[in-house]
């Protein structure tokens, strides 16, 4: 479940920071992401989605927490929870939100985890909380 969580820890940094790459590169070749209100987004479709938002917006994740770790083999899945603000990098109000997601992990060729499957919900939250 370390191992797990570092994954996790790694994904907030690389969104608190902008890091497209460092964000991308916790994700399997094959991952599926399934945005709020939109398709999936597979391969290409994944990191342009991605580096479209963080080229578009400053992130600051407030509170992260793995609210539960599953493993099984070399299978996991994490439950999240988060508070965070996102910032228009071209001017604008910032917008805070909230949210929790699933994440699927499962061990690859050469023994590391990666994200396979990410799908989460998310809600506004008041300016002024």
């Amino acid at each position: 479940m370390e191992s797990i969580r570092k994954i996790t820890d790694k994904i907030v940094t690389a969104m608190n920071e902008g890091d497209i790459q460092s964000f991308l590169s916790v994700f399997s070749d094959d991952a599926i992401l399934f945005p709020p209100n939109e398709p999936p987004k597979i391969g290409a479709a994944l990191h342009d989605m991605m580096s479209d938002f963080l080229n578009r917006f400053d992130i600051h994740f407030e509170r992260y927490v793995d609210e539960e770790i599953v493993t099984a083999g070399d299978i996991a899945i994490n439950h999240y929870s988060y508070v965070w603000t996102v910032t228009p990098k071209a001017g604008g109000e910032p917008m805070k939100g909230a949210g929790h997601g699933i994440r699927i992990f499962k061990v690859q060729r050469g023994g590391a985890w990666k994200v396979t499957h990410e799908m989460w919900s998310s809600y506004p939250r008041s300016n002024k909380e």
